[in-house]
């Protein structure tokens, strides 16, 4: 048995550390020639059209570099100061949002004003979104990465409802906006080209950023608050420079979007820059958060991008080949970053056991009470919980028995509608939002979530499709996820990787490994190919009770997730030694280790196992739902999982409660738009986001995460 461990050794000279994004690159080059063999492709044919078509439209790597380059410059701020701005795309579609407005409300003003008047306002709007999670980071408590995703979320379908709705342009019936006038557009440095001086502006952007992170105060004020305890006692105010980072960070990604529109655009779409924000963080992890060095990156970047569509139009090798090769990037240079401050060893443990014992939780009396009082938490509100519903079903029993002509009424149909579209919505994110909680109950976040609920949405849909058999799909979705929690948890437990990027850079792998082989295997047909609707499982006289009879006539998908799922989850965590360990490492590994449990294992079962049980949800939607699959099927609701984990405080009970709250509201907007309000409805979807973010911001410190949850655990 082979057992890997990293001893902490100087950091590398200066000429070793910048081979590192080389050597990732290039091993993410050689290993995507498995995929061009899959795909039936030359790889001498690929590679050469992958390169040569943008070398030899240079103009064309400037152009798409620019708005990539404005976000990691954006992302790269934040992250130096350890603020984990995940949310930039969100700012930078509100800053395209107040150049298409204003780009054709001030029409009229000459250029040298209006062009730097929707600048400075983009600017503007960009910082304020982003100081929202600056605020609820600070006065609030709440952890940035949810908040930034949440608002992103929400942003996305409030910029859907504006163009289908108040901003649509009168001269199409497409959701777009008017185009902006020509005294907003940005001008071409280079006619019959799309290079605009917008080009500029990140090489401004570079020069400035350089200044302040080497030869400013800030830089040591960035310095200080990586380590909040040190900057309080060193005078600095964190909350200062958290405001400041933030403002550079959102005013930087919302300048991006008004460029991009000003520049390249002239009008706002909904689709505007898709997967930019996860590229851009690629792009500035390679660049190791160096203005130089994420330059360099983004300009590589933009090679394979362009490059990709012509390999695509040229090999017919799908063009997500080029996404795969930035995700593999990305995860080899997390790899080989730990290079940089450890030396890998790799023993051979005799007789294939290792050198830590097996198993045996001893926990200290005082982390037992703890842990029993847990236990008797957890009981206690499945017993509050389920008392209730039985009193409801007990009610509607009575009410049927007493005034049988209720059944089929109008309040009956409105409400049983509801209540089934409720199920629905809830099942998959009861499936993702039970997985998060064991992973975070064990001291790890997964914000791989958004790439394995796809990749189990993908590998589900064409396994059932190909074999017939919806158990098989079911299964391959367990595995395609259980596989990516492993791979997280040896980024983040084995290796030490800060947990937010990992997820990220998992998330950006697994959808577009999902993407490339759902074109390859299935094609791109003019009408996706189904799998056969499921049956439904009706329970005998609860299904004839009126308005709650539609939560006993559901699929067993349903039951699984809404019903068996919550509960088994509880017994596992309140009522096993498994669950006593997963609460005990996620609360103090050092003290779990001390009693030989092998704190390592448990977060890697807990992370496979939270994966699974995010892939199976993902499935739910192409094999249940929609009974198909294209691009971001599964993934509609990943990131709300995530802040339910947060708003059920950790304890399963309340996290379905709080999933199955969400999915009502969402359904109760669906059946309004559907019926009553006649207006967008994207802005109704939005509003379970912005409550959210508005429950977290109201309990505040008053949620209790396990205490070592996000704290990097290495054995001394």
């Amino acid at each position: 048995m082979l057992k890997i461990t990293l001893v902490r050794r100087e950091p590398l000279p200066t000429h070793y550390r910048i081979l590192l994004p080389i050597v990732s690159t290039l091993l993410a080059l050689a290993t995507s020639s498995i995929y061009i063999l899959i795909a039936g492709g030359d790889i001498l044919e690929v590679y050469y059209y992958l390169i040569s078509w943008p070398l030899e439209n240079p103009s064309e790597i400037l152009v798409t570099a620019t708005p990539l380059l404005i976000l990691a410059f954006g992302i790269m701020v934040a992250f130096r100061a350890r603020f984990w701005n995940i949310g930039v795309h969100g700012q930078f579609i509100v800053g395209g949002l107040v150049a298409a407005w204003l780009g054709v409300e001030l029409g009229s003003l000459p250029p040298y004003l209006l062009i730097p008047l929707i600048m400075v306002l983009a600017w503007l709007a960009g910082a304020g979104v982003a100081l929202v999670s600056w605020w609820l980071k600070v006065k609030r408590n709440q952890d940035e990465v949810l908040t930034t995703i949440i608002i992103w979320s929400a942003i996305l379908l409030i910029n859907a409802g504006l163009l289908t709705g108040p901003l649509r342009s009168p001269y199409t019936t497409y959701p777009q906006s008017q185009e902006i006038s020509p005294n907003a557009k940005l001008p071409l440095l280079i006619p019959d080209t799309r290079l605009h001086v917008g080009v500029i502006i990140p090489f401004i952007l570079l020069a400035v950023l350089w200044l302040l992170m080497n030869r400013s105060i800030l830089k040591d004020w960035i310095t200080a608050v990586t380590v909040p305890r040190v900057a309080t006692l060193e005078g600095i105010s964190v909350p200062a420079t958290y405001f400041w980072v933030t403002f550079l960070s959102g005013g930087i990604s919302g300048l991006g979007g008004a460029n991009e529109l000003m520049g390249i655009l002239y009008y706002m779409t909904p689709f505007v820059g898709p997967n930019y924000g996860l590229v851009a963080l690629a792009i500035a992890m390679l660049g190791a958060l160096d203005p130089i060095g994420v330059t360099i990156a983004a300009l590589f970047f933009s090679i394979l991008i362009n490059g990709a569509n012509a390999m695509s139009w040229n090999t017919g090798v799908p063009s997500f080949l080029s996404d795969i090769i930035q995700a593999q990037t990305l995860i080899f240079l997390l790899i080989f970053g730990v290079l940089n401050n450890y030396r890998i060893v790799v023993k051979r443990v005799e007789g294939g056991k290792a050198e830590t014992p097996r198993i045996k939780l001893r926990v200290p009396s005082k982390m037992s009470r703890v842990s029993k009082a847990g236990s008797t938490v957890l009981s206690g509100n499945l017993m509050r919980l389920l008392f209730p519903i039985a009193l409801v079903v007990l009610f509607f029993g009575v009410l049927h028995a007493a005034y049988p002509g209720f059944k089929g009424s109008f309040i009956d149909q409105v409400a049983s509608s509801i209540l089934g579209l409720t199920l629905i919505i809830s099942t998959p994110i009861v499936f993702a939002s039970i997985g998060e909680t064991f992973t975070e109950k064990s001291g790890l976040i997964n914000l791989g979530i958004l790439g394995i609920m796809i990749s189990g949405a993908a590998w589900g849909f064409m396994i059932a499709f190909f074999t017939g058999n919806m158990l098989y799909g079911i299964l391959a979705a367990a595995a395609t996820g259980a596989v990516y929690g492993a791979l997280l948890a040896f980024l983040i437990v084995t290796l030490g990787v800060q947990q937010h990027i990992a997820g990220i850079a998992v998330t950006f792998y697994a959808m577009n490994v999902a993407y490339f082989f759902h074109r390859v295997l299935i094609g791109s047909p003019m009408v996706e190919p189904t799998v056969p609707p499921s049956s439904s499982l009706r329970v005998p006289l609860l299904e004839e009770l009126p308005i709650i009879g539609v939560l006993f006539r559901q699929n067993p998908y349903v039951y699984a997730g809404m019903y068996l799922l919550p509960l088994i989850a509880v017994a596992i965590l309140a009522k096993t030694k498994w669950g006593l360990m997963i609460r005990a490492v996620g609360e103090n590994p050092k003290a779990a280790d001390s009693s030989l449990v092998r704190v390592h294992l448990v977060k890697y079962l807990s992370t496979i196992l939270g994966a699974a049980l995010m892939s199976v949800g993902g499935a739910f939607y192409s094999l249940i739902d929609l009974r198909t699959f294209n691009l971001n099927v599964g993934g509609e609701w990943s990131w709300i999982a995530l802040a339910l984990v947060v708003l059920g405080n950790w304890n399963p009970v309340w996290v379905w409660a709080a999933s199955v709250f969400f999915g009502l509201l969402n359904a109760v907007q669906a059946w309004l738009v559907a019926t009553v309000v006649q207006i967008p409805y994207q802005f109704f979807q939005s509003v379970p986001y912005i409550l959210t973010v508005a429950a977290a911001a109201a309990l505040g410190k008053r949620v209790r995460p396990p205490r070592a949850l996000l704290q990097p655990y290495r054995r001394e």
